[in-house]
């Protein structure tokens, strides 16, 4: 039988303006089996009553309230960070809800530490079907599937070739550098058992706090959207000699809405240029095959995107091709002299 530690957990959470649902994720809270932690709410300057918050649930659980001091996504979680009182950072999103047990897994997995070094647990992203379709590629799954001859090639190329037929797998990094997307369905939560994996999920990620400060925190120069900072702490851990892992009942179900992240998902600009960074500094493309993959998905992004903006006339969308164009070369040079060392850490904001 295993012999859980007593850990407390730090739960970070950025916010601004989502008062309703920020209340329904701390109310889930109160129904955790594990009761050690702390809940850090960091706030973007919210003109809604979340401020009222710290005082609605201090009797329940120790509350932080803080008003965020600069800028950003990253500044943000780092801000967090920087007041944590656990062992364990654990970040979320103000739009979900976890399960009872979420916290208790956490710390289960955590405490396998002595036969198995972990630095990370994570766990399903359990997603409702009408969540999905505020979900980029999930909006289009169904024309993949059904749609006319031209739709289903292109959802060959990208589930059997750039996907390598792995879509559905769980925390996964493909040979492109596009994700998989398994822990968002019901079948990552009918695993037997915890499995390794190469990255947290966004919303799930649960990170020993010293590693977390001793690789600097999360990189602000994953900037807007900051999509891929979460990926680059995992693997800054990983490289540390530590594991991630994912545990199936660790389970949160994630309600996404149409304020906050998809607002800004048509600026494409740096939604490309975070992910050629990440790509270049830690999956690299230093094989014929790779890098035949990696320009392959830079292009299905761009047609992506170029589609956004033909359906929807946002001409933000656009970006990606600029960006595209001139942070492949950069960031290319970059590995090329080594200018990012064996992906050293970054000046964090404080």
């Amino acid at each position: 039988m295993l012999l859980i530690k007593r850990m407390k957990i730090s739960i970070v959470i950025p916010t601004y303006n989502r008062y309703e649902c920020l209340v329904r994720l701390l109310e889930s809270l109160k129904m955790q089996r594990h009761k050690d932690f702390e809940v850090i709410i960091v706030d973007g300057g919210s003109s809604d009553k979340t401020p009222s918050l710290e005082a609605d649930f201090a009797s329940f659980f120790p509350v932080k309230y803080i008003r965020q001091r600069q800028g950003g996504f990253v500044a943000a979680v780092n801000e967090g960070m920087h007041v944590c009182s656990g062992e364990i950072y654990l970040r979320t999103d103000d739009d979900v809800v976890g399960s009872p047990d979420w916290l208790q897994a956490i710390c289960e997995s955590f405490s396998v530490s002595e036969r198995v070094r972990v630095g990370g647990v994570t766990g399903p992203v359990s997603t409702p079907d009408e969540g999905l379709q505020n979900r980029d590629l999930f909006a289009l799954q169904a024309r993949f599937k059904t749609s006319n001859q031209l739709w289903r090639l292109i959802g060959w190329f990208y589930y059997d070739y750039l996907m390598e037929k792995k879509a559905f797998d769980i925390s996964r990094d493909v040979r492109c550098g596009a994700f998989t997307f398994g822990a968002n369905f019901p079948e990552a939560t009918k695993l037997s058992g915890e499995i390794e994996v190469d990255h947290h999920e966004s919303c799930n990620m649960a990170v020993r706090i010293d590693l977390l400060r001793k690789v600097g925190g999360f990189d602000n120069t994953f900037i807007e959207t900051a999509e891929y900072c979460d990926s680059d702490v995992s693997y800054k851990i990983r490289k540390l000699g530590y594991k991630i892992l994912f545990n199936p009942k660790a389970l949160i179900y994630h309600y996404p809405s149409k304020q906050g992240f998809f607002s800004k998902r048509f600026y494409s600009y740096h939604r490309i240029e975070n992910f050629i960074r990440f790509y270049f500094r830690h999956i690299r493309p230093n094989t014929l095959d790779k890098l035949i993959r990696f320009f392959a998905y830079i292009c299905f992004l761009n047609t992506y995107f170029i589609y956004i903006f033909f359906t929807t006339g946002k001409i933000a969308a656009l970006g990606s091709i600029p960006s595209s164009l001139i942070n492949i070369p950069k960031y290319a040079l970059i590995t090329l002299f080594h200018k990012e060392g064996k992906n050293a850490t970054h000046k964090i904001q404080k």
